[in-house]
């Protein structure tokens, strides 16, 4: 602080020098809370497994809906012959 009556006095300059890195968040996760966060992520990433019966049964409903695909497509071109006719 400059004094006014003494002619002597210099101001310094009241700007603070930061710490280096990257300033802390006020509202930052401990590391034990961090692990707490991920080990709950990898814990539901885990329950959404498919059991292999529901796949198997899945993919045989699959390939039965594209065999009956095809033999509508084949009775559709069958029945658009017909009436070209």
């Amino acid at each position: 602080m400059v004094d006014p009556l003494d002619p002597g006095t210099l101001a310094l300059p009241l700007s603070f020098k930061r710490s280096r890195g990257r300033p802390r968040k006020p509202n930052a996760l401990t590391a034990a809370e961090r692990a707490r966060r991920y080990r709950a992520r990898k814990k539901t990433l885990s329950t959404h497994v498919v059991p292999l019966a529901v796949h198997n049964q899945v993919m045989r409903e699959r390939d039965e809906a594209r065999v009956q695909v095809t033999h509508l497509r084949a009775e559709l071109e069958q029945l658009l012959r017909q009436f070209s006719q």
